[in-house]
């Protein structure tokens, strides 16, 4: 007997209706065909050459980044007496785990993140949004190891291009980014602080961590969010998709190309001084099966 799930529609599909990709590489193509037709305006050839390379050498750079989801999520009991867990629920503690490796020169100034969770059936009161961890204001550093695989598979049902094979480790990838070990490819000591982390109703939680200085090195990083969930024991299973923007400092092109990119068509210049995103997406599948014990689930 077929499963009913098959004929609807997965956690990410549903999450993209409400939140589509950015689609940052179409952004940064039309940025090179804005600095193309700008350089027909600058006055001698040099002027010229030096605009339309620098454009390209930046997209080569800021287009190799990758942010990614991990596969594994951590899904435990809550023992913790801070939140007050409703009558007739259960809290969970959901954990994702989330890496970055820029290829760009400053690093990523600040990434943000939105997570939401559903149900294939209609359960009303199932489950609820009780606490988003780190707190906002809270001192973050990087993970000690960058555990799990990267969720690479997901990049490509956004439609984004896959740069890597899926399910590539995190410390793998960042050795194929940066050469070989050492402390480029693990900045352990990588310290943000979580501007924002709040609920989004009852079934969904967004994240913005900061860095304090732009990297001058970039280096893979690791980090760790985590929900408290409120589940009733006769809930459906859960599922989670999620998205992860990644950006670099605001107006961070002044120092390189000066007031030039200020003459660009309005749509470039509000991409790149947001700081140009990269962008990865996630999908987490039966993630909570209420009663059940703590266990490191796989994504499907």
């Amino acid at each position: 007997m077929s499963d009913p799930r098959e004929f609807q529609s997965r956690p990410l599909d549903r999450f993209l209706e409400k939140r589509p990709p950015l689609d940052c590489l179409g952004q940064w193509d039309e940025t090179v065909h804005d600095a193309f037709l700008l350089s027909g305006r600058l006055d001698t050839p040099a002027e010229k050459a030096w605009l339309k390379e620098t454009f390209l050498a930046l997209r080569q750079r800021a287009c190799a980044d990758l942010v990614a989801f991990h596969d594994e999520l951590m899904v435990t009991p809550y023992g913790g007496t801070d939140v007050v867990c409703p009558e007739g629920y259960s809290p969970w503690r959901v954990e994702f785990g989330l890496s970055l490796f820029p290829k760009r020169e400053q690093g990523f100034a600040r990434f943000e993140c939105v997570v939401e969770f559903s149900l294939y059936e209609t359960c009303p009161d199932a489950f609820r949004v009780l606490e988003v961890l780190p707190e906002a204001g809270a001192q973050v550093k990087a993970c000690a190891e960058q555990r799990g695989s990267l969720q690479l598979e997901s990049l490509r049902q956004a439609r984004l291009v896959l740069p890597m094979p899926k399910a590539r480790r995190a410390a793998e990838v960042a050795v194929e980014f940066y050469g070989k070990p050492g402390p480029r490819p693990s900045l352990h000591d990588a310290v943000r602080t979580c501007v924002k982390a709040e609920a989004l109703g009852d079934t969904a939680a967004c994240w913005r961590l900061d860095a304090s200085a732009p990297s001058r090195v970039p280096g893979a990083e690791s980090h760790s969010l985590a929900v408290i969930l409120a589940v009733r024991p006769d809930a459906p299973a859960i599922q989670a998709a999620g998205s992860l923007l990644a950006y670099s400092q605001e107006n961070w092109l002044d120092a390189i190309v000066g007031d030039h990119w200020r003459k660009f068509l309005s749509s470039v210049r509000e991409f790149q001084g947001s700081g140009a995103p990269a962008e990865a997406y996630g999908e987490w599948m039966d993630i909570l099966v209420p009663p059940s014990t703590g266990a490191r689930v796989a994504a499907e």
